[in-house]
C-alpha cells in the first residue's frame, strides 16, 4: 500500500467516525451512560484496560452478542475488521484473519487462526466453530500472537470466555426466540452459590429452524438448523486458592448446505454444471437447489477442564488441564447439479489433552507472564468421493476414491513476556516462545471408479511418516502514554503455523511433510479517548507471510481431468492494512460504534504446482476483502414508569474477495442490514424484542470453491425476522 493512501486514511479516521466495537463489561447496563466504558480484556493473559494494551483487539460482551444474535464465528465475522469466515460445510470451516487462512482440513494439518474457549485451545478444523452461549465476552486478537498464544496464530487468536459461577447471589435467565422458517430457540442458565466458598452454574442453548431452500430434484428442504449445547461449571474460592471445573457438550444435526453452481460469466469459466441447474431451478439462488443428494452433517463434542489458581506473594500460579473429544460425520454433494453428483463423505474423530502452567506477576516496574504448554491430539479421518449414493467411507472398498489418515500430534512450548515501565510514560514489552511439535501419520489412498485421486497412485497399506518442527516466535513492543486518554504503540511480532501432511496426497512424493508457515508483523497503533464521549483507535500493520500452505481442487493443467486435490507450500505473501475503530456517544441516549478495515494483499513468488494457473505472484491473497466496515446505532427512550425501549441498527459491508486460485472464483461484495426494537421492564427482569436480519433480502455468498473449472457457491441466509422474550432474576 502506498504511504500516501495510509496517510489519507489516518486523516479520514480523525475527521469521520469509522470503527470498533465497544464491549461493555457490565451486564444489563443501559445504553444512556454519559461516558465511555472502561473495557477490560485478557489479551495479554491478565486483566487490562483495552485502551492500554499494545495489541489490536476487538472485544464483545454478552449483551452485545445477544443484541446482534451472534452465536458462532459465522455470525461474528462481518462484525470484526480483517476477519472472514467461509463455511464449506459444518466441520469444514475456513477462518481468515488479516489474510492468513488454511483450507486443508486433513488429519495432519492445522488452522492459521487459533480459537480458545476458557483458555483451552481448539485444534481440529472440524470443531473450530463452537456454539457461543453463556458468554462473558469474546476477544479477537488481530495479527500474529505467537508469544502468549503459540502455534497456529499467524493470523491471530480468538478468545471465548464463559461466565463464571457467582458466589454472591442466585441468578437465572431464560430466553425464547421464534421467527420465520420455523425458528425456535431456547437458552437459559441458573447460577449461584452452594455455600460460602462454592458456586455452580448450569446453562444450555438450543437453536432450530426449518430449511429455507427448496431442492426441486429431491422435493425436500435444505439449509436447516438443529444445534444443542450445554455447560456446567463448579467454582471453589478460598483465601489464596481458586478452582474452576468445567464440562461442556454440543450436538449438531443438519441437512445439506444446498450448494449451487454459479455461472460467473468470466472468460475461461465454462460453468459446466450451470445449464442443468438453470433448467431445474427456475426460481434461482438462493432459494432453489437441484443437487441429486440429500446430504447431512452430524457432530458431537464434549470437553472437561480444571483451572486451578494459587494466589502467592509474588504472583499467581495457574494450572489449566483439559480434555476434549469430538465426532464428525458429513456427507454432501460437491457439485449442486442434477446432472452429476459428486458425493463427499467425511468421518472425522479426534481427542485432545492439553496442560498449561502459567505464572503471572507484577512489581512496581515490571509485569510478567511465563509458562509451559503441552498438547496431545489424536485424529482418525476418512474421506471418500463417489458418483453413486452407496458410498461407504469406512472401508473405501466400494469403488470410491478413498483417503484414510490417522495422525498423532504432540506439541510443547515454553514462553515468557515482561513489560518494563522504564519511565513514567514509556513501557517496553519483550517476549518470546519456543514451540516444538511432532506429527506421526498413517496415510492410505486408493483411486476408485471416479478419479479424484491420481489414477496412477494408490497406497493399499499405510505409509507411516513422522516429522518434527520447532520455532522461536518473539515479540517486542514499545508503548508511549501520550496522555491519560491516549496511548501509542509500535510492535514487532512473529507467528508460527506448524508443518503437516496433506489431506489428499496425489503421489508418493506428496505424502512428504509440508513446511511450517511463518508470519512477521509490524504494527503501529493509537488508542485514544478524544473526549468522554468519543473513542477512536487506529491500527496500521504490515505482515510478511512465508511458506504458505494452500490447498486447491481443480484441473491439473488445461482441464482434461475433472479435478484433483493439491496441498503445497505455495510461496510467500505480504499484506498492508489499516483498521479504524470508534465509539461515539452524541447524547446520553444514543450510541454509535463501528469499524472500517482496509487490506492490500499480494502473493509474492508464489507458484502453484500442477495447476492451470500456476503463477499467482502479484495476485491478491485468498479470502482477503479490500474494504470492510460496520456501523451500529443504539438508541433508547426512557419512560416515566422506569421502563425503556431500545432500538438497534447494524449495517455491514464486505468487499469482494478471491475464494480460490482460479481468477473467476470470486466471492462478490455484499451488505447486510439488521435491526431490533426492544422493550425493557423497569427492573430489567423482562425484555421483549422484535428483530430482523438481512432486512434488504441481500442475496450473498458465504463460500465459493471450484469443481474442475466450474464455480460452486454456498449462500447466506435470506431475510429472517421474529420475536424474542427474555426473563432474568
Amino acid at each position: 500500500m502506498k504511504t500516501s493512501k495510509i496517510s489519507q486514511l489516518i486523516l479520514l479516521s480523525y475527521l469521520l467516525p469509522s470503527a470498533v466495537w465497544a464491549a461493555d463489561i457490565e451486564e444489563n447496563e443501559k445504553i444512556d451512560a454519559s461516558k465511555l466504558e472502561v473495557i477490560t480484556v485478557t489479551a495479554q493473559r491478565r486483566g487490562e484496560n483495552i485502551q492500554k494494551v499494545p495489541v489490536a483487539v476487538t472485544a464483545m460482551n454478552a449483551e452485545m452478542l445477544e443484541k446482534q444474535d451472534v452465536h458462532d464465528l459465522n455470525t461474528i465475522a462481518t462484525r470484526v475488521p480483517g476477519l472472514s469466515f467461509s463455511p464449506f460445510a459444518p466441520g469444514q470451516n475456513i477462518i481468515s484473519l488479516r489474510g492468513a487462512s488454511s483450507n486443508d482440513d486433513g488429519a495432519g494439518t492445522d488452522n492459521s487462526v487459533a480459537v480458545f474457549v476458557d483458555d483451552v485451545y481448539l485444534g481440529r478444523v472440524s470443531n473450530v466453530n463452537p456454539e457461543m452461549f453463556d458468554i462473558e465476552r469474546v476477544e479477537v486478537l488481530r495479527g500474529p500472537q505467537g508469544t502468549l498464544y503459540g502455534k497456529n496464530t499467524i493470523g491471530g487468536a480468538i478468545n471465548i470466555i464463559s461466565k463464571l459461577p457467582s458466589l454472591d447471589e442466585l441468578d437465572a435467565k431464560l430466553r425464547l426466540n421464534i421467527g420465520n422458517y420455523g425458528r425456535r430457540d431456547v437458552a437459559g442458565y441458573i447460577n449461584g452459590p452452594l455455600g460460602d466458598n462454592i458456586a455452580a452454574k448450569l446453562s444450555f442453548s438450543s437453536r432450530k429452524n426449518d430449511g429455507w431452500v427448496d431442492n426441486v430434484t429431491l422435493n425436500s428442504k435444505q439449509k436447516d438448523n438443529d444445534v444443542f449445547a450445554g455447560r456446567a461449571q463448579l467454582l471453589y474460592e478460598g483465601d489464596n486458592f481458586q478452582a474452576l471445573f468445567s464440562g461442556d457438550y454440543s450436538k449438531l444435526d443438519v441437512t445439506d448446505m444446498a450448494r449451487t453452481p454459479v455461472d460467473t460469466g468470466a472468460k475461461g469459466d465454462p460453468a459446466v454444471w450451470s445449464p442443468a441447474y438453470v433448467a431445474a431451478c427456475k426460481e434461482g439462488a438462493p432459494f432453489c437447489a437441484a443437487g441429486a443428494v440429500d446430504g447431512y452433517a452430524k457432530q458431537k463434542a464434549y470437553g472437561v477442564s480444571a483451572k486451578l489458581t494459587w494466589d502467592l506473594d509474588l504472583g499467581e500460579l495457574i494450572s489449566i488441564s483439559a480434555y476434549r473429544d469430538s465426532e464428525s460425520d458429513w456427507n454432501m454433494d460437491a457439485t449442486g447439479s442434477p446432472a452429476l453428483a459428486l458425493i463427499d463423505d467425511i468421518i472425522d474423530n479426534s481427542d485432545q489433552f492439553s496442560q498449561e502452567f502459567r505464572w503471572v506477576g507484577q512489581t512496581d516496574s515490571f509485569n510478567y507472564v511465563a509458562g509451559a504448554w503441552y498438547m496431545n491430539e489424536n485424529t482418525d479421518r476418512s474421506e471418500c468421493f463417489d458418483l453413486s449414493l452407496d458410498t461407504d467411507c469406512s472401508t473405501g472398498m466400494d469403488g470410491s476414491d478413498f483417503y484414510h489418515q490417522v495422525n498423532e500430534t504432540n506439541s510443547y512450548a515454553l514462553f515468557g513476556q515482561f513489560d518494563w515501565k522504564f519511565t513514567t510514560d514509556w513501557i517496553l514489552t519483550v517476549g518470546g516462545r519456543y514451540s516444538y511439535e511432532t506429527k506421526e501419520i498413517d496415510n492410505v489412498a486408493k483411486a476408485g471408479d471416479f478419479v479424484i485421486i491420481n489414477e496412477n497412485f494408490g497406497i493399499d497399506s499405510p505409509v507411516t511418516l513422522k516429522e518434527s518442527w520447532g520455532a522461536f516466535t518473539p515479540k517486542v513492543a514499545l508503548k508511549y502514554t501520550v496522555s491519560d486518554d491516549t496511548t501509542a504503540y509500535l510492535s514487532f511480532a512473529k507467528g508460527f503455523k506448524s508443518g503437516g501432511f496433506a489431506a489428499a496426497p496425489q503421489s508418493l512424493a506428496e505424502t512428504k511433510p509440508l513446511e511450517p508457515e511463518e508470519a512477521t508483523n509490524f504494527e503501529f497503533g493509537i488508542k485514544s479517548d478524544i473526549s468522554d464521549t468519543f473513542r477512536l483507535n487506529t491500527t496500521i500493520f504490515h505482515t510478511d507471510y512465508k511458506n504458505l500452505q494452500i490447498q486447491s481442487f481443480g484441473p491439473r493443467s488445461s482441464g482434461e481431468d475433472f479435478g484433483v486435490f493439491n496441498t503445497f507450500n505455495a510461496g510467500d505473501a505480504k499484506i498492508d492494512g489499516i483498521e479504524l475503530e470508534f465509539t461515539w456517544l452524541p447524547t446520553d441516549n444514543l450510541k454509535l460504534y463501528g469499524f472500517y478495515g482496509y487490506m492490500d494483499s499480494e502473493f509474492v513468488d508464489t507458484v502453484v504446482p500442477n495447476s492451470a494457473y500456476p503463477n499467482q505472484s502479484g495476485q491478491e491473497m485468498l479470502r482477503t476483502p479490500k474494504n470492510k466496515y460496520s456501523i451500529n446505532l443504539e438508541h433508547n427512550i426512557d419512560l416515566d414508569s422506569g421502563d425503556y425501549f431500545t432500538t438497534n441498527l447494524n449495517y455491514r459491508f464486505t468487499d469482494e474477495q478471491r475464494g480460490e486460485l482460479e481468477p473467476y472464483a470470486i466471492q462478490p461484495a455484499f451488505k447486510l442490514l439488521d435491526a431490533s426494537f426492544t422493550w425493557h421492564s423497569a427492573n430489567d427482569n423482562w425484555e421483549v424484542s422484535i428483530w430482523g436480519k438481512n432486512l434488504t433480502e441481500e442475496v450473498y455468498i458465504t463460500h465459493v470453491y471450484t469443481v474442475a473449472s466450474s464455480v460452486v457457491a454456498v449462500y447466506g441466509e435470506p431475510r429472517m425476522y421474529g420475536v424474542s422474550v427474555s426473563w432474568s432474576m
